[in-house]
């Protein structure tokens, strides 16, 4: 079992901590343990869950573009922890200046919600070191491209603008509930959805970050109260369905005081379904727009924004 101290300090390092420098390392490996399934302990292994993920430069495509490939066994091991995690913070602080900017003079009358943060790391090596760098996979990162951008583009039809502009342009919000750059995988998923240990002070773990996150987003956008507020919940399976189960049948989560600023959650369609794409794959929520690819489908999202 997991104690609320080491979930807490989790919460500090997504949404406190600028940089390593302020960071309590034990209470860091403590509290990232926990969030990849080891024991709470003071020691590394949380590294573990980078592996996959850390890439090398590779050859060039014959269209020009950059490859990458998996590192051995030897060079992953030879890249501290503290090495990961401070240009993970690097990033962090990145992605938190490119949310005030999207933030900063808009007022949103519906929110995006992922699961996807950035974390695809390239190690490259020039004259015996080591020069570790992340490769832009944020959605507000101007060359992203992902079925998580072409959702939003989809949605808004605009091929050509950055998601900021799109986002800007359609008085849209947008935060993602892991706020920093963690590897996250299908068996984790289902191991926070699944096992008890997950449940910490009552609540399944996801259902904690959500919560940080709405908290988060909350204190620093403008929502607007002058209509129903809607949300896209562009949130992989399993810690979809984990919110769902928390907020079923008829739970409020709160955008804020207003009443337009409150949302069932659980809220079901109330579309003609014959009229709908042949071949959809609908959920009885309105506000889930993940497809059967478990990432977000454009067609999906404009049913939860009401878009035709």
């Amino acid at each position: 079992m997991y104690n609320i101290d080491d979930l807490n300090y989790l919460k500090k390092l997504f949404y406190e901590f600028e940089e390593m420098g302020n960071v309590d390392l034990r209470k860091l490996n403590k509290s990232l343990n926990l969030f990849y399934g080891f024991k709470a302990l003071d020691n590394d292994l949380w590294k573990q869950g980078f592996k996959v993920v850390i890439k090398k430069r590779g050859a060039i495509s014959k269209n020009g573009e950059q490859k990458y490939v998996e590192i051995d066994a030897d060079d992953f091991k030879s890249i501290s922890a503290a090495t990961i995690m401070e240009k993970a913070f690097e990033k962090k602080k990145e992605i938190k200046c490119k949310l005030q900017n999207l933030y900063a003079t808009q007022i949103f009358n519906k929110t995006i919600i992922y699961e996807a943060p950035p974390y695809l790391i390239s190690i490259n090596k020039f004259d015996g070191t080591t020069n570790t760098e992340f490769i832009a996979e944020f959605i507000l990162d101007d060359k992203c491209s992902s079925p998580y951008s072409n959702a939003i583009r989809g949605c808004f039809n605009d091929q050509n603008s950055s998601i900021n502009e799109i986002l800007k342009n359609n008085d849209c919000g947008f935060f993602d509930v892991i706020p920093m750059p963690l590897p996250i995988n299908s068996d984790l998923r289902n191991k926070w959805a699944t096992e008890d240990r997950f449940v910490i002070s009552g609540k399944r773990i996801f259902v904690h970050f959500f919560e940080w996150a709405i908290e988060n987003f909350k204190s620093q956008a403008k929502i607007s109260s002058e209509q129903n507020h809607k949300i896209a919940i562009g949130i992989p399976l399993n810690n979809a369905i984990t919110l769902y189960e928390k907020y079923a049948p008829q739970e409020i989560v709160e955008f804020g005081t207003h009443e337009n600023q409150k949302i069932l959650f659980n809220e079901p369609h109330s579309i003609e379904f014959a009229n709908k794409k042949l071949g959809l794959w609908i959920h009885p929520f309105k506000n889930c727009v993940i497809s059967t690819s478990n990432t977000p489908n454009s067609e999906l999202m404009k049913l939860a924004f009401n878009k035709n």
